[in-house]
């Protein structure tokens, strides 16, 4: 069920097409997927501020990370790995161990016409304080997920993303002043109902060639407080961004440089 939710949550027949092409017209083995409307670079994207909305230039993007044809398969089972790597169970039953009773055989084994028993904190003599032999005990139920098939599935989130128009790219999570009214606000003015803001790591400034000081860490540390008061909105760093929280919200907003490192590090 959730392979076909997601389906019908990210694939409609309304956002499936890059300016009336098709992505079964585009895509060919060979050749990841690529409007003719863009240049040969690859496709672009507008980089936006997000307080004025004021367009700051067109952005080359790697058609191998944000082009690709979708593979829902993989969406729905990296998904699948994502939540139940959050899952340990909380049911658990009596064992034999579990119960206080003695060990002493109950009677003779023979002799007495009655079955063969050995002490009495056998499960079946307790069957109403929820006792089984084989009983589901709390465990861990995460599973291995090869890491290029995790790879994968971003990229399929990403190429959905970006074929339904639902891809932003901004300069900085800059607002003055920051509050939750004022996150509603931008949230209204471009028509999101829901979106997942991608920040950079306070790392990264320095290692992608842009000036970083601890005021640029303020006012990250306050965005992210603010939109964790809006019920639609979320922003997290992108080493905690996962396909799961792609496909979860319908918006999602990357800065400039956390495009850049999502190239680098998904591109094959």
């Amino acid at each position: 069920m959730l392979s076909t939710r997601l389906a019908r949550k990210l694939w409609s027949p309304q956002v499936r097409h890059f300016n009336s092409v098709s992505f079964d017209q585009l895509w060919t083995p060979e050749k990841p997927i690529v409007s003719q409307p863009y240049s040969k670079g690859g496709p672009q994207a507008w980089i936006t501020k997000l307080w004025t909305q004021e367009r700051l230039g067109l952005m080359e993007l790697d058609p191998s990370v944000f082009c690709v044809r979708p593979r829902f398969d993989i969406i729905h089972e990296t998904c699948k790995w994502h939540r139940r790597c959050f899952r340990h169970g909380a049911e658990s039953s009596l064992r034999r161990s579990d119960l206080g009773f003695t060990t002493k055989k109950m009677y003779r084994n023979a002799g007495t016409g009655r079955a063969r028993h050995r002490d009495r904190s056998a499960p079946q003599f307790h069957t109403a304080r929820n006792t089984d032999v084989h009983g589901p005990k709390p465990h861990d139920k995460s599973f291995d997920l090869p890491l290029k098939v995790r790879r994968l599935a971003m990229r399929s989130a990403l190429s959905i993303r970006y074929a339904q128009d639902s891809l932003f790219i901004v300069d900085k999570l800059d607002v003055p002043n920051v509050t939750p009214d004022k996150i509603r606000l931008i949230m209204k003015s471009f028509g999101w109902k829901n979106v997942l803001f991608v920040r950079e790591e306070p790392s990264w400034r320095a290692y992608l060639g842009q000036e970083y000081s601890e005021v640029y860490e303020r006012d990250w540390d306050e965005f992210m407080a603010a939109a964790g008061h809006v019920e639609n909105a979320r922003c997290v760093t992108m080493h905690e961004a996962t396909t799961f929280l792609v496909t979860k919200y319908q918006t999602v907003v990357l800065t400039a440089p956390v495009a850049r490192a999502l190239e680098e590090q998904l591109h094959r």
